[in-house]
């Protein structure tokens, strides 16, 4: 799953909410997961122990917990084509299971469309990169500069950058950083360390001046040596690693496994195995898995 390609729609891109890092990540993970033939009420499993192991970060449980409070009750607004201002929470329920280091996220249906069907107005970026960046304002702004990688630049009002990553509120008019050394320093050059870093993007980016007032930046976006070519439509990627590395398939019967079973069917399935080894039940985690599956 390291190599994913997530794809989400740009109205949640360009959308006015605040994550932090862990949220985030919890987000990029479930991400991961989902299909287009995902049934509206699938549940998706994440492993506590898989998102600290891909992003090198430790987190206690109360941490976690406190995290999908917040996305719970975090709004998410989405300007819709008819005019119509959607207001909703990224998931719609978390719940942990007792002693197995796995939270289960419910989707909300009303927010799948902008995960699914994207055939054009769609940001894509890499799982794996986008789990490395250590600030919650690095990984809003490379989703940003993503969704431009084609054109290769973004140019874009400071305020409005503001807006989106959450340090600007239209309604009382209050504005975080308001030096433009302190927001540089602090967010600007802290993101452009982090993407050219650890992503496959290349960014520079210009202050434009309105008078004496930075009022919107340039930012040039070239993509690096570390772009992975993925094609994003293949959705049974993740599955067949996950079956292959994780639960020891051989590659023959992973591909069986996906040729026969929906995605739904296998997620479940594997949660179960994942418990059954969780208690010391299996001894033989590739020969169990294949029994199961019946390949």
């Amino acid at each position: 799953m390291d190599d994913k390609l997530i794809v989400q729609d740009n109205a949640i891109t360009s959308a006015r909410y605040e994550m932090n890092a862990l949220e985030k990540n919890i987000i990029y993970m479930m991400m991961a997961q989902l299909r287009k033939d995902d049934n509206a009420d699938t549940i998706y499993y994440i492993s506590v122990r898989e998102l600290m192991d891909k992003t090198g970060t430790r987190n206690s449980y109360d941490d976690f917990k406190r995290a999908t409070e917040q996305l719970v009750g975090r709004v998410l607004q989405i300007h819709r084509p008819n005019g119509n201002l959607l207001q909703i929470a990224m998931i719609s329920s978390a719940e942990y299971v007792v002693g197995q280091g796995i939270i289960e996220i419910g989707l909300d249906p009303k927010i799948r469309p902008y995960f699914f069907d994207l055939k054009q107005n769609f940001t894509a970026f890499q799982l794996h990169m986008a789990l490395s960046l250590d600030s919650k304002y690095s990984k809003r702004v490379y989703e940003m500069l993503a969704q431009y990688r084609n054109l290769g630049e973004l140019r874009i009002d400071v305020i409005e950058l503001k807006r989106r990553l959450y340090l600007y509120d239209d309604k009382t008019g209050i504005e975080q950083y308001k030096n433009w050394a302190d927001f540089e320093r602090r967010i600007l050059v802290v993101a452009q360390n982090e993407i050219n870093d650890k992503t496959d993007l290349r960014i520079t980016y210009t202050p434009v001046k309105t008078g004496r007032r930075v009022s919107s930046l340039r930012f040039i976006i070239n993509v690096g040596p570390q772009q992975m070519v993925i094609d994003y439509k293949d959705e049974n990627t993740a599955l067949f690693s996950r079956l292959v590395n994780d639960f020891r398939l051989r590659k023959e019967q992973a591909q069986a496994v996906i040729d026969r079973f929906s995605g739904a069917e296998i997620q479940k399935r594997l949660y179960d195995i994942q418990l059954m080894r969780s208690d010391n039940k299996i001894q033989n985690l590739g020969g169990y898995t294949a029994k199961s599956f019946g390949v």
